[in-house]
């Protein structure tokens, strides 16, 4: 019997997508529950990928070229003195992009249900903020971290809002309206405590993008103008709303002081340490310009860095730049960067001609809203749209890829199992979710 006509394939799959969004920062390596059972509903289905009975769409099958790509990228020297390197970012880093690779075929099937994507973002987000609000506010922490480190933490939790809001809007229902909106509530007071400044600099690029895409799109130019100043009107309001807030200030503040204080001299600081972290990144970069110095290298000219008294010893207590461009330059060079660059840009131009499409569909009056998908939403109340669904999935596709590198600019997220995965994966489930339900179904035997 094919594996499609057993009834829990489809539950599987829908309690696979719950578990990894849901309790990514709730429980200690939260994402890996969902992980695992979709490497094993992979791993069942790859002897039809094999046969060729399971179409792959073009998106997908580009998308999985890049994961495999960067997989080698991860994978340079891997090798160093004669001996391998199983962890500092060696091949435990690199054997992550292979078990996802694994993983596609999995979504190749079916997409997952709206119910399942809806709790999961809002459920991760509620968690989120719940665990914030209980570390700070009960245990008496400085800044929230949930079962990682404030920076992770904060920035996943800012992406976790992003996609709540996204579904809180589509949902046709009012009272889940009502948890979506506080998912993204949460999730921001997740990002706040957690005091991570690099994600609130990518906020404002995530909610424009948000309010624009959000919207129906205009039916003529002249309409365009008013809504983009109605997004970036609300986007600047929403802001200074939360520039208002005192602790927020108080990282700001703190922020420019470091780095006028860097200006005199090396300092053991969060912003004096990244910029000597990015000065020596540079240098070795420049050292090893096309296959870079590795990680190895990489930490070897830190310690002399360190003895001539160029950077702060602190230094010594972390193993990469604090930058993903500068860190993957230092240490697999340019062509490491080249592989950086396709990591975004392939999800990244898809997303964006998904969301063209259909707003060009929009516009021009040829949309299929009115045609309702086969997509289960969890309840009964309200069927949700075809291409209301994918455009959903295409514009939290793009906040996936903007967020990531915006949050590289001030962090390696991918030096982190936790970033790692949820790129991967979230990348994943929604350029499968974008794609019309007909493809996602195998072709009849």
């Amino acid at each position: 019997m094919s594996i499609r006509n057993v009834p829990l394939e489809p539950l599987a799959l829908n309690a696979a997508v719950l578990l990894l969004l849901a309790l990514s920062l709730t429980v200690p390596s939260g994402y890996s529950w969902g992980a695992v059972i979709l490497l094993v509903l992979g791993l069942m289905r790859w002897p039809a990928v094999l046969r060729g009975r399971v179409a792959w769409p073009p998106n997908m099958r580009a998308w999985a070229l890049v994961i495999l790509l960067m997989g080698l990228v991860w994978s340079m020297h891997i090798v160093a003195d004669g001996k391998l390197i199983t962890h500092s970012l060696g091949l435990d880093r690199s054997i992550k992009y292979l078990l996802v690779f694994l993983v596609v075929p999995a979504l190749l099937a079916r997409r997952p249900s709206e119910a399942a994507l809806n709790w999961g973002c809002w459920v991760g987000a509620w968690g989120a903020g719940l665990t914030a609000i209980w570390q700070v506010g009960f245990l008496g922490w400085d800044r929230a971290a949930g079962y990682t480190n404030a920076i992770q933490f904060g920035n996943l939790a800012l992406l976790l809002a992003a996609w709540s809001g996204v579904r809180a809007i589509q949902t046709p229902v009012r009272w889940q309206k009502a948890i979506g909106w506080g998912a993204v509530l949460l999730g921001v007071v997740a990002s706040i405590t957690s005091g991570s400044r690099g994600g609130w600099l990518t906020l404002p690029a995530l909610m424009l993008l948000g309010f624009w895409f959000s919207a129906p799109a205009p039916t003529s130019p002249s309409q365009s103008l008013p809504r983009a100043l109605k997004a970036a009107g609300v986007t600047l309001a929403a802001c200074v709303a939360l520039l208002a807030l005192p602790s927020v200030q108080q990282r700001i503040d703190i922020g420019i002081h470091e780095w006028r204080a860097h200006e005199q001299r090396a300092e053991d600081t969060s912003v004096g340490l990244r910029r000597s972290f990015w000065s020596l990144a540079l240098k070795v970069g420049e050292a090893h310009p096309w296959v870079g110095a590795g990680q190895h290298g990489y930490e070897a000219m830190q310690k002399e860095a360190v003895a001539r008294q160029e950077i702060p010893e602190a230094a010594l207590g972390y193993n990469h730049a604090h930058n993903e461009w500068l860190d993957m330059f230092a240490k697999r060079g340019l062509l490491g960067v080249a592989g950086l660059a396709l990591f975004f840009a392939v999800p990244g131009v898809m997303f964006a001609r998904g969301l063209g499409s259909h707003r060009r569909a929009r516009s021009s009056g040829h949309s299929e809203d009115s045609k309702k998908a086969d997509v289960p939403t969890g309840d009964q109340l309200a069927p949700v749209t075809r291409s209301s669904t994918e455009r959903a999935a295409a514009l939290c596709g793009l906040m996936t890829v903007l967020g990531f590198v915006g949050f590289g600019l001030t962090q390696v997220m991918f030096a982190h199992n936790n970033g790692t995965m949820m790129y991967l994966l979230a990348v994943t489930l929604w350029i499968s979710c974008m794609q019309p339900p007909h493809a996602s179904h195998p072709p009849s035997r």
